[in-house]
């Protein structure tokens, strides 16, 4: 009987569960549609699907969570924490107020404290925490408003172009700047916000946090200089970016500039990553390098008690 009784609240929470989860669905996608259309779409907040990717991709790696255990039956016969229900009111507040004033990063910020609620009243509070990494993680895809980054926009894009004519002068091309205006040849190019590099160092950035939560326990000093590293691999890779951008329009035209510059972005996040997996894969090697050239602790011991036996 009480295995009965068990098995029909199993199913009765998940079928709960695929309840909530169409709601979720119902609730966030017409949400990342304007998301698309408002910024990834253009070019701004490229790294949104890279993010979007990754954190598909840890909520894969998290997925046995969903699986009701049975540590967590007790406290679930208690009914629902009050904690997990404010959690989840104060998220669907959010995402009201979001939706109605047409506030984009308070309607993404939402579905932080809506999910965890979710999560934590369904499969309990060890579930919540398993999961709190993966669905926080999605706080990198709200799209930061450009009012609130021109003290850090207009040094990158200054560096930026300064950069791009140091590198292409020294080159032999007739190129000048007058501050974020480049001008080579015929064309004048304008380093505009999505040209920082902002875009690929918090892409890089949530790369590092992943890689350092996955693999952290048998990282060590590793971890500490992959973080190092994020911002001047994303720097580098914009100002690859860039020069590319004004060797193609001044060999081929303007409209291929056009055409490039059109995924250009994605293009600077991909170099950016392929820097950062070089980087650990360097590491990777120097400390197996090191660890093979390090004398055994045994031979260090013994070894004058051995040539003590000998004499």
């Amino acid at each position: 009987m009480r295995v009965a009784i068990n098995s029909c609240v199993c199913l009765g929470r998940l079928r709960a569960g695929w309840l909530l989860g169409a709601g979720l669905l119902l609730m966030y996608v017409p949400v990342y549609i304007d998301l698309f259309d408002t910024f990834w779409k253009s070019g701004r907040s490229a790294q949104g699907p890279f993010i979007l990717v990754l954190i598909g991709w840890l909520l894969w790696r998290a997925r046995g969570v969903f699986a009701a255990s049975r540590e967590d039956e007790p406290s679930r016969r208690n009914g629902v924490p009050r904690l997990a229900i404010v959690l989840f009111a104060m998220g669907l507040l959010c995402y009201l107020l979001g939706r109605s004033q047409s506030i984009l990063q308070l309607t993404l910020a939402s579905q932080v404290p809506v999910t965890l609620g979710i999560t934590w009243a369904l499969l309990g509070a060890s579930a919540a925490r398993r999961l709190a990494f993966p669905v926080a993680f999605s706080l990198f895809l709200i799209p930061v408003p450009g009012t609130l980054l021109d003290g850090v926009l207009m040094p990158l894009k200054q560096s930026v172009s300064a950069l791009a004519d140091a590198s292409l002068h020294a080159a032999g091309y007739p190129i000048a700047r007058n501050g974020v205006m480049l001008m080579i040849g015929p064309y004048d190019l304008l380093i505009a916000d999505a040209c920082s590099g902002l875009n690929s160092m918090i892409a890089l950035a949530g790369i590092g946090l992943i890689y350092t939560y996955v693999v952290s326990a048998r990282l060590g000093w590793r971890s500490a200089l992959l973080l190092l590293s994020i911002l001047p691999i994303a720097f580098t890779a914009n100002v690859i970016r860039v020069v590319l951008l004004l060797l193609i329009t001044y060999h081929a035209g303007d409209d291929a500039g056009r055409a490039f510059h059109s995924w250009a972005a994605y293009l600077e996040i991909a170099l950016a990553f392929m820097g950062l997996f070089a980087i650990d894969l360097l590491t990777e090697r120097m400390g197996s390098i090191s660890y093979r050239v390090k004398p055994p602790a045994d031979a260090v011991t013994h070894a004058p008690s051995a040539m003590r036996q000998m004499s």
